[in-house]
């Protein structure tokens, strides 16, 4: 290990810090976006092949979580500290830079997708005016929660996610009853099981099961973070993954593959016969309160990040400035408002596709905290006897990169690289070290 210090930043008080029920709804809920709603209608033309790479895709990010509960567990301070200590400020500063941006865009994709869930119940949500006063609102909304502190954000997580794993359960318990009464469940796509087959449906749900990391980069303002992290960590990705995969199936077991194919919307599709015309409104208001969740989460996970980046001086000392609820202010806000500037641009007809690929990137840019932390946690001797699965998750995380494509990982690198004037410059024009708070934290235990 390094003999450099870690750079920790203050911990809120107390009666603002996330619960053990609040963090793991950081994970679940970070983890279940707006895009699970359309994964039966991606995913039915592949079959049992669907299953299969489900499977696979759970065990790697499953292996990325025990990594990362392991880290949290002997390391404070988050994902900065683990790569800091393993290889270095730069590559610490590198790491969490690629990912502050995957976290900016993230906010401005959900926050559009929070606008087109509601288009389904008010049509001019969907686009133009209606679209970006949507996409605004809940940005600006979201950010004056996030301000009175971690645990008001903590409550709204823990209630979209909650309302979002409805439609989630009800599929599952749909089929369940025709299992019960002898009826006839729909087929999976009759196609043979095939390497191909399996490659292209995980690719599919790969960035599905990104999020899990949120526990970890919210440690800071967690309560007891040391065991309720990687707890929340390992049962929140877990259960993510197993809903994902009995909802999916469940759906198809209750809609032909070759109308959940077309469909637009196949939970309300499948749950339609039960609910009748009212099933879309209902599916379309909790999808857009989960998008609502998601874009929550990750506000607070930019403003973690940031504070945590500017520890370091890599960033404005802005980024590190709180407010008396431990609220990192400055980061917040400078997340909300580029996020808000992407929703402006998203608008705009000739942004689409760019912004599309924008949000591959931003993704890209997620995998290199998990590629550099599983690399991390076998450097620092984190995972002891669970080395082998660390292993394991390197693997994946590095393989999720092909998913991806090249070109899509080539501006990943740019734009990481882009950080590096910033941090120069926030480095040379700042007066002082690390804020007394953050260069007197404890170090990390070292074995």
């Amino acid at each position: 290990m390094t003999d450099q210090p870690d750079i920790l930043p203050p911990a809120p008080p107390p009666s603002k810090r996330l619960g053990s029920w609040m963090s793991m709804a950081m994970v679940i809920g970070t983890m279940i976006g707006s895009g699970i709603y359309l994964l039966p209608t991606t995913l039915a033309p592949y079959g049992p092949n669907l299953v299969i790479a489900f499977l696979i895709t759970i065990g790697g990010t499953m292996c990325l979580a025990v990594a990362f509960a392991k880290l949290s567990a002997k390391i404070p301070g988050g994902p900065f500290a683990y790569v800091q200590q393993a290889f270095g400020e730069t590559s610490a500063f590198l790491t969490l830079w690629s990912y502050l941006i995957s976290q900016w865009t993230g906010v401005a994709a959900v926050a559009v997708a929070v606008a087109g869930a509601m288009g389904h119940v008010v049509p001019g949500a969907a686009s133009g005016t209606g679209l970006t006063i949507v996409g605004l609102g809940s940005i600006a909304i979201l950010t004056l929660i996030n301000l009175t502190g971690a645990r008001s954000a903590g409550w709204v997580q823990l209630a979209a996610t909650l309302i979002k794993v409805i439609p989630l359960f009800a599929v599952v318990l749909l089929v369940a009853a025709r299992f019960g009464s002898g009826t006839p469940v729909e087929p999976l796509q009759n196609v043979p099981v095939t390497l191909g087959g399996i490659a292209a449906a995980a690719a599919l749900m790969l960035f599905s099961l990104t999020g899990f990391e949120a526990a970890t980069v919210t440690a800071n303002v967690t309560e007891d973070a040391s065991h309720t992290v990687p707890r929340a960590t390992i049962l929140g990705t877990g259960f993510t993954g197993i809903i994902y995969l009995t909802a999916t199936v469940a759906t198809l077991m209750l809609l032909p593959s070759v109308l959940a194919e077309k469909s637009s919307a196949p939970f309300a599709d499948a749950i339609a016969p039960i609910m009748g015309s009212t099933a879309g409104i209902i599916v379309a208001v909790i999808a857009a309160i989960s998008a609502f969740g998601t874009c929550n989460a990750l506000l607070l996970l930019s403003a973690e990040v940031g504070q945590s980046i500017a520890g370091a001086n890599d960033l404005p000392a802005l980024f590190r400035k709180t407010n008396a609820a431990g609220v990192p202010v400055g980061s917040l806000l400078v997340g909300a408002v580029v996020a808000a500037i992407l929703v402006l641009a998203s608008t705009s007809e000739s942004f689409v596709s760019v912004y599309v690929f924008i949000a591959l990137i931003s993704t890209v840019a997620s995998l290199v905290l998990y590629a550099v932390c599983s690399a991390a946690a076998l450097k620092l001797g984190a995972t002891g006897r669970w080395a082998g699965i660390t292993v394991i998750a390197l693997i994946y995380s590095l393989a999720m990169f092909v998913g991806a494509g090249l070109e899509a990982t080539l501006w990943g690198v740019a734009l990481a690289l882009v950080g590096l004037p910033i941090r120069w410059l926030s480095r040379r024009f700042s007066s002082t070290g690390p804020s007394p708070a953050m260069a007197d934290a404890p170090a990390a235990p070292r074995e």
